[in-house]
């Protein structure tokens, strides 16, 4: 997976794992007022990128135009926050197919860069920032296969070519919500993630001799902000605890809550035991 560095990066905002399902349904009604008011935030405090650290959309399949059509409100949101000045970066999530291999105008058009990537830079305050979507870490072996198989270029473009995107949007939406009532994601135990996390940070420091200080992921679906193998380690935010953003700047970082009756989730919840 290739790395992105990035330069210059001062104030900065992360989404995940939202997980947009119907453009008429109250999620996504929040998520628009969300992008609203990053753009007046934007105008107080100058905001250099937004990063959406995957998994925006339940599923998308970004090289269909059934997919851009059915979730144009959005994308229209995206295009006017690129065209503010602010850099916008689509990190794909196990949710998210036609960024890394179908690269064109269009998405050009509201996104920076996009694709299956991870993202670098260092920063005043968080020292060397990486930010990834994260299935690929917290996850097992046997999940890495599958995933290398879905998300490669042969597999993506024949079943672009053979599938229309309404039948791409039935079938994958169906998985999702079977997956939902699963509870893959409160299988995961603490002391699996401690080593994964552990695994990755060291394995960093060996193959590009330095060291992670700030690492935010997705893909978890639980908030986190704590420390692991010397390295700030935040996850989320989600928005299944609660609809809500990142915003760091030169001189802290905020947890902005978007109005929503659902519970709030305590920070560390996962790694508790």
């Amino acid at each position: 997976m290739k790395t992105i560095k990035l330069q210059n990066i001062n104030n900065f905002i992360v989404i995940s794992d939202v997980h947009l399902r119907n453009p008429k349904d109250e999620n996504t009604k929040i998520f628009i007022e969300t992008l609203d008011q990053i753009i007046v935030e934007n105008y107080k405090n100058k905001i250099d990128a937004l990063f959406l650290l995957g998994d925006i959309f339940d599923f998308i399949a970004a090289s269909k135009n059934y997919f851009l059509n059915f979730w144009k409100e959005i994308f229209d949101k995206f295009a006017q926050i690129k065209q503010l000045g602010m850099q916008i970066y689509f990190i794909e999530g196990n949710h998210d197919f036609g960024f890394e291999h179908f690269k064109s105008k269009t998405l050009n058009h509201y996104f920076t860069d996009y694709g299956d990537f991870i993202i670098e830079f260092e920063h005043k305050i968080f020292g060397l920032v990486v930010l990834r979507h994260g299935d690929n870490v917290v996850c097992s072996n046997s999940y890495h296969k599958v995933r290398a198989i879905l998300k490669s270029s042969y597999f993506q473009k024949l079943i672009n070519f053979l599938l229309p995107g309404f039948i791409m949007h039935f079938i994958c939406i169906s998985y999702a919500k079977k997956s939902r009532k699963k509870g893959e994601y409160n299988k995961l135990q603490p002391s699996f993630l401690k080593h994964c996390i552990e695994n990755y940070t060291n394995e960093y420091k060996t193959n590009f001799n330095k060291k992670i200080d700030t690492l935010f992921l997705g893909h978890i679906h639980v908030f986190l902000d704590t420390s692991l193998n010397n390295s700030r380690f935040i996850v989320g935010p989600d928005w299944h605890s609660a609809p809500n953003y990142f915003i760091c700047t030169d001189h802290n970082l905020q947890r902005i809550f978007v109005k929503s009756d659902k519970q709030i989730l305590k920070p560390n919840s996962l790694l508790e035991n």
